[in-house]
């Protein structure tokens, strides 16, 4: 009797110490974020393939909500059920012309479908219908292509005029090839300091403007981005007032890959709960009431641009290839503040990526986002937004998520 109870308390241990997914969440155009009871930094994923556009990946976790099914654009999708009572399993099966990309953040898995950048260079190879015709060459053909789609990374680096002493050692250069590549091509980023002028934003439990607050960060931002070798633009860089259209006015007139709007968050003191964390938005209609009362706060300042873009001119404005690219550059620029932020602080919040009605990105015509850095009516994170270093942390953190996003996309 004894060893039975032991057995059973043994089995109820386990239970407690396994791995658990608690929820999972879609968001964005084509992403799914997967809430897990405890860290997943470590946990190795092996994809298995069922066919040339699925495979499924199994995991030691239980899984807590049931089975779930998610439907992505160009017919993607995700299922996630138990497979075992120890293994969770997740079928992915990639849309028309998508890849999946997997991203482990903390307690989190993010699940994203991005574009084949991939088959986007294989339009070069495809003018190769001759060999058919010709059998006899076909044999040869084969180590003709294979010496374009080695040469093909160091492209980049033997089109601009210093890389070519590096190119010789194919392999070697690659780490020092990025940073030089950038400064090369230029690639223009518009900083967006929300507010300014007459609009405080707002007035956290510090009694500071949101406004100056992501001044600072901005700066600091414009400042880390230059190093890196980007061209950077800032809307304001003092405090003064503009309106929603004339932000993305400026970045399109300078012809800007990407446009990053900096705000603080906050709540109404009488909510007894003080929320916290980063949070990364991009454009699209909300689909929750807390994407919903965010854009609210951030577009309120602003009646006659809402009333000049019309519902249609708003709708218009969202085409399928900007919001994907907008996502996307969303998840990096949140995946890098977080991991920068937590080398050095306790507490770090992940509130996650999400879409909402955000004026100031409609107009916009690169990808752009809207980043809260936190919440300024928070008694924890409205000192650190105060503090000087950890605005330092916060732009470096933006900066490394910009990088991720070009060096995959551009």
């Amino acid at each position: 009797m004894w060893r039975v109870f032991v057995f059973v308390l043994g089995i109820c241990i386990a239970k407690a110490q396994a791995l658990h997914i608690t929820n999972s969440i879609p968001f964005g155009a084509s992403s799914l974020k997967v809430i897990f009871s405890s860290s997943v930094e470590d946990l190795a994923l092996t994809p298995v393939t069922i066919s040339s556009n699925a495979v499924y990946i199994d995991i030691k976790a239980v899984l807590d909500n049931g089975k779930k099914v998610y439907f992505f654009p160009r017919n993607a999708q995700v299922t996630i059920a138990q497979n075992t009572p120890q293994i969770t399993r997740f079928v992915i099966t990639n849309g028309n012309g998508l890849v999946y990309q997997i991203k482990l953040v903390q307690n989190n898995l993010y699940l994203s479908f991005v574009d084949k950048i991939p088959e986007s260079s294989k339009p070069q190879p495809k003018p190769n219908p001759p060999k058919q015709e010709s059998k006899q060459e076909s044999p040869k053909a084969p180590p003709a292509p294979q010496k374009p789609v080695e040469s093909t990374p160091s492209k980049p680096a033997s089109s601009n005029p210093t890389p070519p002493k590096s190119t010789p050692p194919a392999p070697s250069p690659k780490p020092t090839t990025s940073p030089v590549v950038k400064p090369k091509k230029g690639y223009k980023v518009v900083i967006d300091p929300g507010h300014g002028g007459k609009d405080c934003g707002t007035l956290g439990v510090t009694k500071v403007c949101e406004k100056h607050i992501v001044l600072k960060v901005a700066t600091h931002l414009n400042k880390e981005l230059k190093k890196r070798g980007y061209i950077t633009y800032m809307t304001r860089d003092k405090d003064v007032y503009l309106n929603l259209k004339e932000r993305t006015d400026f970045a399109n007139a300078k012809n800007a890959d990407l446009f990053v709007s900096i705000h603080a968050n906050s709540v109404p003191k009488t909510t007894k709960k003080s929320p916290k964390g980063v949070e990364t938005y991009f454009l699209s209609t909300a689909r929750s009431d807390r994407a919903r009362d965010v854009a609210e706060q951030e577009n309120k300042d602003d009646i006659d641009v809402m009333n000049y873009f019309s519902k249609q001119t708003f709708l218009n404005s969202l085409n399928s290839h900007r919001l994907l690219a907008s996502n996307k550059l969303a998840i990096d620029i949140q995946y890098g503040i977080l991991k920068k932020l937590r080398q050095n602080y306790q507490g770090i919040t992940d509130g996650g990526v999400r879409e909402g009605p955000f004026w100031v990105l409609a107009g916009a015509l690169m990808p752009s986002v809207l980043i809260e850095i936190g919440y300024n009516s928070s008694p924890i994170e409205a000192p650190r937004l105060n503090n000087d270093a950890y605005q330092k942390d916060l732009a470096k953190g933006i900066a490394d998520g910009i990088d991720g996003f070009v060096a995959k996309n551009f």
